[in-house]
């Protein structure tokens, strides 16, 4: 039995390796590696063939989102390999699982996992290693805000690609690099370092990730008020994210487009682009892009009047946003449905949702966090001013924040 498992899981490892990296797997396909992987792994004698699998199936599970399963496969590979031991492909394996965790929304547990591939990298002296752990905590530590932590170890990661010659490592860094700067609406700081990014990577022909940075390019133009320039970043990268089979950022990117859309208040076709993505991420189970689809879906409502079923899509965002460690998005849920009711009335639902939120923000003095309590602000005006005067029909009053999706 046992040469028959490794027999096939020779056959997978070789059917991978013939594929392009951006190659298209079918599902069955993808089942059947898994499967081979999972038969291999209790065969410790041949951990060289069941750690080939492993990395050479990494790149599709990631970008075809079966990322709840890649997850466990993942624990028990660093298990094996730690107790093999065999710390450079721990390492390896590390940044792979925190890569996969941090698309998941688990950002503390991923920070964890780099944290153990960057001590791995002081036993062993792996300075590509070291590389990948600096860019993947800097990306980290900007999901969650702390944004001069995050600038010094991208700027550590830049050094180290820039001297091992390593081209999509250096692009992949200043994507990182210039969402640091985007997060905090230093446009201008933002630019170049996306700019650059897609030239290496258009240079280096890594599809995947140069869809990844004209997102964010379009991001950026969206937020710059150029709406026609950030429609066309944003159609090329849902085409380059279906070329190469990542259906999961394609529904990020069209949540982009249903923002600008939305921007324009053309509200149909920001439903249709919010509505498509809302699908496409329920059928994979991303749920942390799928509360941002809701969110941004309970805005177009608002804005329709149709108050229950804003008021159901903002309630499924909350759901999701109190289980993570980011209160900006709670908070900035919680501003929408307040803005809700406010527009039909509830004075003491807009109440709790303003007072639940200035209590996550209030004493925030990150700069992501100043237009956001700005927001809050007016709506507690004009909460005073409506109850005030006892009038039953509100206004939505500003424009709010749709929730914005990057790609590292």
């Amino acid at each position: 039995m046992k040469r028959v498992i490794i027999a096939n899981a020779q056959y997978w490892l070789d059917y991978l390796n013939v594929k392009p990296k951006d190659a298209v797997l079918a599902d069955a396909d993808i089942r059947g590696a898994a499967r081979a992987l999972e038969a291999v792994m209790t065969i410790p004698e041949v951990w060289p063939l069941t750690q080939s699998l492993a990395l050479a199936l990494h790149p599709h599970m990631e970008r075809q989102g079966y990322w709840t399963d890649w997850d466990s496969f993942l624990h028990g590979l660093v298990i094996q390999a730690r107790q093999q031991p065999d710390p450079a492909i721990e390492e390896a394996l590390l940044i792979q699982r925190g890569a996969i965790q941090q698309q998941r929304g688990t950002y503390q547990a991923a920070i964890v996992t780099f944290r153990r591939a960057w001590w791995l990298w002081c036993q062993i002296g792996d300075q590509p290693g070291l590389a990948r752990a600096f860019s993947n905590l800097s990306s980290l530590y900007r999901l969650q805000g702390h944004f001069g932590r995050a600038v010094i170890l991208c700027q550590a990661a830049l050094a180290l690609f820039d001297t091992l010659d390593d081209t999509v490592g250096l692009a992949r860094a200043e994507n990182h690099l210039g969402l640091i700067y985007l997060d905090q609406s230093c446009w201008s700081d933002a630019l170049p370092h996306l700019t650059r990014s897609k030239v290496l990577l258009q240079q280096a022909g890594d599809r995947h990730s140069l869809a990844k940075t004209l997102q964010n390019l379009g991001v950026l133009h969206q937020s710059t008020g150029e709406l026609e320039i950030a429609l066309d970043y944003l159609t090329q990268a849902i085409l380059l994210h279906q070329a190469v089979g990542d259906e999961i950022h394609a529904a990020r990117t069209l949540l982009n487009v249903g923002n600008v859309h939305l921007s324009r208040d053309d509200l149909q076709q920001a439903e249709m682009a919010y509505g498509q993505a809302e699908d496409l991420l329920r059928r994979a189970g991303d749920s942390l892009d799928l509360a941002r689809a809701r969110h941004n879906l309970g805005m177009v409502y608002t804005r329709l009047k149709n108050w229950n079923e804003a008021e159901a899509c903002f309630e499924r965002a909350l759901e999701r946003w109190r289980s993570q460690e980011n209160p900006w998005n709670l908070a900035n849920t919680l501003g929408e449905l307040a803005g809700l009711y406010l527009a039909c009335g509830a004075w003491s639902k807009a109440q709790a949702c303003l007072d639940e939120a200035w209590k996550l923000v209030g004493e925030r003095h990150e700069a992501h966090f100043h237009s956001l309590q700005r927001e809050l602000t007016e709506r507690r005006q004009q909460l005073h001013r409506l109850a005030g005067s006892d009038r039953r029909e509100g206004e939505v009053g500003s424009a709010g924040n749709p929730e914005p999706t990057s790609s590292v």
